[in-house]
Parts: structure tokens; sequence; C-alpha cells
């Protein structure tokens, strides 16, 4: 039985209760749908959105592996064209931007590294405190 989402739609089952993910999936889903030629595929497509098939069953047929594939081929074969040309996938200023958050989390953890050294002396300290108390 299908679980609906707030809006009353069937969840994607692949969403695994999460409703964003669910309409995000429905969202691509209904762009193949449009974007596609294929009728049946555009019927075949319309029966998950209803809830009537999950995406896990369509996924597994030939009829959608027949749609998607040349999709999918297209895509491979435009990024190997893409890395063998030595094109850049994320520009230059992104890069710079991912390697001063990479800076930035290497800092943090150098200072967590050093408060728990110092939280471990602490307790030693402590414990030897509690050791040298008379009890």
């Amino acid at each position: 039985m299908a679980e609906f989402d707030d809006d009353g739609l069937p969840m994607m089952d692949i969403a695994r209760g999460d409703q964003s993910a669910s309409r995000a999936v429905r969202k691509n889903l209904e762009i193949l749908r449009d974007k596609s030629e294929n009728s049946q595929f555009q019927r075949f497509v319309q029966e998950v959105l209803d809830g009537r098939m999950s995406l896990r069953e369509a996924a597994r047929s030939s009829l959608f592996d027949a749609e998607l594939s040349p999709h999918i081929d297209m895509f491979k074969e435009k990024w190997d064209e893409t890395m063998a040309e030595g094109q850049e996938v994320v520009d230059a200023e992104e890069v710079d931007r991912l390697t001063g958050l990479q800076a930035e989390v290497r800092r943090a953890l150098g200072e967590i590294t050093e408060k728990m050294q110092e939280l471990q002396r602490l307790k030693e300290q402590l414990d030897d405190l509690d050791v040298e108390r008379p009890g």
C-alpha cells in the first residue's frame, strides 16, 4: 500500500519516507515523462507517479532501461570528453572556496585535538588528587 505525503501524493519508495526527497524524485520523473516522445514510457512513468508501481520496480524494467540508456550513454560520452580535454568541472573560485573550507576544518580539528588533550591532562590531575586524598 502506497504511503502519501502531506500534499496527498504517493511517496516515492526510494525516498524512504523523506517528503522533500520524494518531491524531488517526483519532479524528475515528471520531467522524464514530459520530455519523452514514447507514449508507452509516459504511461509507465505515470503509473509510478500515481503510486500504482514503485520506482524500484519500474527501474528494473526493460522499458525504463531502453528509454534512459541513450541519455546515460550521452552523459557519459560528454563527461569523458570533458575529462579528456582537461576541462575543469568546478571553476577555480569554487576550488578556492573548498580549499579554504578544508583548511578551516583542519584548524578546527586541531583545536578540538588540543582541547581533548587538555581535558585528558585535567582528568589525570583530578584522578591523581583523588588517589592522594585519604578516603
